[in-house]
C-alpha cells in the first residue's frame, strides 16, 4: 500500500491538511482561555459544562454562517443548501475536535480519577502543546529542517499563549 495518492499528497500531508485548520487552531485558542477564565473554585464539572456548551455554540454558529456563506451562486456553479451545509460541518468540526483532549482531562478531574488541580493544569497545557504540534507539523510539510520544525512549533505556542492572554485580558 502506497502512502501517495493520485493528488501527489502523501498520507502525512492529507493528515496535516485535515489537522492543521484555521477552526482547529481557533478552538484550540477559546477552549483554553475558556479553562484560563475559570473562576478560582469553579469544579472541574462545571468547567466541563461551560467548555462543552461554548465550544457547541460555538461550533453551531460558524456552521450556520459558513452554510449561509457558501450556499447559492458562485460563478456559473450552483451550491445547493444541502451541500453548503456538508462543507460547512465538514470544515467546522476542527471547532469541536480542539476541545477533546480538554475535556477529557477536565471529566477526569471531574470524575475524581485525577485531582481537580491537576486534571484543570492538564487540560491548560495541552491547548498549548496542542498548538505547538500544529506548527511544528505545518513546517515538517514544507520540508523544513528539524530545527525550523521546533522553531515553528515553540512560535506558534507562543504566539498561541499570547493570544489567550489577549484574550483574557480583554474579556
Amino acid at each position: 500500500m502506497t502512502t501517495e495518492r493520485r493528488d501527489g499528497m502523501s498520507l502525512a500531508q492529507r493528515l496535516r491538511h485535515e489537522v492543521v485548520t484555521p477552526e482547529a487552531i481557533y478552538g484550540t485558542i477559546l477552549v483554553t482561555a475558556l479553562i484560563v477564565l475559570a473562576e478560582d473554585g469553579e469544579s472541574d464539572f462545571s468547567l466541563l459544562v461551560v467548555v462543552v456548551a461554548t465550544s457547541f455554540v460555538f461550533w453551531i454558529a460558524h456552521v450556520f454562517a459558513a452554510t449561509v456563506a457558501r450556499h447559492g451562486k458562485r460563478g456559473d456553479k450552483e451550491i445547493p443548501l444541502g451541500q453548503a451545509l456538508a462543507d460547512a460541518v465538514r470544515h467546522s468540526s476542527g471547532l469541536l475536535t480542539s476541545a477533546v483532549i480538554p475535556v477529557l482531562f477536565l471529566a477526569l478531574g471531574a470524575a475524581g480519577a485525577l485531582s481537580e488541580a491537576v486534571a484543570y493544569d492538564l487540560a491548560l497545557v495541552v491547548g498549548v502543546v496542542v498548538l505547538f504540534l500544529l506548527g511544528l507539523l505545518a513546517f515538517a510539510e514544507r520540508g523544513s529542517r528539524w530545527y525550523w520544525c521546533l522553531l515553528g512549533g515553540l512560535a506558534t505556542a507562543l504566539l498561541g499563549v499570547i493570544v489567550i492572554f489577549l484574550k483574557v485580558v480583554f474579556h
